[in-house]
C-alpha cells in the first residue's frame, strides 16, 4: 500500500515503510514549500531572540537556523505527506504535531550548540512551538489536498486558492471537536 495514495493506512505500517525505505518514501515528496516556510519563520525567530547579543550574532543564528529549518522543514513535510492518510487520526496527529517537532528540537539543540548560538533556550522554545503549529497545519492541509509534493504535488496556484478555506477549517477544528463531544447525537 502506497502511503501517498488516498487509501487509508495504519500508522504503524506507514512509519515502518518510512523507516525501511526512507529514500523511496521521503525524497520524492520532500516538501520545498514546507522547507521554505520553515526557514523563513524559524530563521526570523532565532534572529529576533538573539538580537540582544548583537546584530552579528543574530545574523549568524538566523543563517544557522534557516539552513537547519530548510532541511528539517522539508523532511517533516515529506513525513507528514506520507502520514496524511494514516489512521487512527488522533495517534497520527500526536506523531506529527509533537513527535516530529520534538525529534527535530533535539537535533536543532545540538546544531545550535555547535554553532555557539547565544540565547538558545528562548529560540528553541519558540522554534518548537512554531514547528509544532507549522507541522500541524501542513499535515492538515495535506489531508485536505494542498501543499503536496512528489507525484501528488499541487501547484502554487491551487494551494493559494484553497489554503484560506483550509486555514479557517484548521482554526475551527478544535472548537468542532470540543463541541461534538458535548453533542448527545454524535454517534448517530
Amino acid at each position: 500500500m502506497d502511503p501517498t495514495s488516498d487509501t487509508p493506512i495504519r500508522l504503524r505500517q506507514a512509519l515502518r515503510k518510512i523507516v525501511s525505505e526512507p529514500i523511496r518514501t521521503l525524497v520524492p515528496p520532500w516538501s520545498w514549500k514546507a522547507a521554505a516556510f520553515a526557514a523563513a519563520v524559524r530563521g526570523t525567530a532565532f534572529f529576533a531572540t538573539n538580537l540582544q547579543a548583537g546584530r552579528g550574532e543574530a545574523t549568524k543564528a538566523l543563517v544557522v537556523e534557516a539552513i537547519f529549518a530548510f532541511v528539517t522543514g522539508g523532511l517533516i513535510g515529506a513525513i507528514s505527506q506520507q502520514l496524511r492518510n494514516a489512521e487512527p487520526v488522533w495517534e497520527t496527529a500526536a506523531v506529527v504535531w509533537i513527535g516530529l517537532p520534538g525529534v527535530m528540537l533535539l537535533a536543532q539543540s545540538g546544531v545550535d550548540r555547535l554553532a555557539h548560538t547565544p540565547h538558545l533556550s528562548g529560540g528553541l522554545v519558540l522554534s518548537f512551538c512554531l514547528s509544532a503549529l507549522s507541522a500541524a497545519f501542513s499535515w492538515y492541509a495535506m489531508r485536505h489536498g494542498a501543499m503536496l509534493g512528489g507525484s501528488d504535488e499541487t501547484t502554487i496556484l491551487h494551494d493559494i486558492e484553497v489554503l484560506p478555506k483550509i486555514f479557517l477549517s484548521f482554526l475551527l477544528a478544535a472548537p468542532r471537536v470540543i463541541g461534538s463531544s458535548f453533542n448527545p447525537k454524535r454517534g448517530g
